[in-house]
């Protein structure tokens, strides 16, 4: 045997052979949308999060809090389930929710509550907080501003009052707090080159704010104030009519 070293078989370069068959990813709803998105640069964080997992929401009624969760799954085109819980079936599993409340957003075999705390996880990774720190304390701001309105006790209130006959809280809504937070809205919508809260575009801030809209206009007369709100208005034509909204909304609308 030649102990030369022209005569010595070289290792191969490169990896190891594998002789097991190629592993392709299943062809599933969220693989499909990854492949999609995934050639703009935009999407490479959204695909690498979140393109992969398989996404449920929990809740008990068609909108709610939950609506806005939906809203931002549907824009950045991630698939998900929608279960509605009666109310025997909520009774059974309450003692199972993270903090004993829905909605709830199940991501591949884990459960996520509080719903602010879903929607700023979700807007941060999709890119929906704006392309700078400022423009993310902007859109953090308005939609806590939204949240807070929804949960005052003045909109509670008020709320009642509309199922019987309107009275001060009812009032005090109209007249003080909903032109006091239209106005706070439509300066930063004016600040920008428009239509939306961030000169970037589209941000959660919008969405929370057609999502406010668009449910309480069916129990508070919200369109004879929004004639002095044009650009809120606009804002939210413009919401329901993006290419990436416009389907899902029309046909939860109806």
């Amino acid at each position: 045997m030649s102990h030369l070293k022209a005569d010595i078989p070289q290792p191969r370069q490169g990896k190891a052979y594998d002789p097991s068959p190629p592993r392709h990813p299943s062809l599933t709803p969220q693989w499909r949308w990854a492949q999609k998105n995934v050639v703009d640069v935009r999407f490479i964080q959204r695909t690498m999060l979140l393109g992969f997992s398989k996404f449920k929401i929990l809740s008990r009624t068609k909108k709610g809090r939950a609506e806005l969760i939906r809203l931002l799954l549907t824009y950045a085109d991630i698939p998900f389930d929608d279960h509605l819980l009666r109310d025997l079936d909520w009774k059974c599993l309450m003692c199972k929710m993270p903090y004993g409340n829905l909605p709830v957003l199940w991501i591949d075999h884990n459960v996520y509550g509080e719903p602010s705390a879903i929607i700023r996880f979700l807007a941060r990774h999709l890119g929906l907080l704006g392309n700078s720190e400022t423009e993310s304390l902007t859109a953090e701001a308005v939609l806590h501003q939204v949240q807070d309105l929804k949960e005052s006790e003045v909109m509670q209130k008020a709320y009642e009052e509309m199922q019987e006959l309107p009275d001060d809280n009812f009032e005090k809504l109209m007249k003080v707090l909903l032109p006091q937070h239209f106005t706070f809205w439509t300066n930063h919508v004016q600040s920008t080159p428009g239509p939306f809260i961030l000169g970037s575009g589209i941000s959660v801030a919008d969405l929370a704010i057609y999502d406010f809209i668009n449910q309480y206009k069916n129990y508070i007369p919200l369109h004879n104030l929004l004639i002095d709100y044009k650009d809120l208005h606009f804002l939210c034509t413009q919401v329901k009519l993006h290419p990436r909204l416009a389907q899902y909304i029309k046909r939860n609308d109806d």
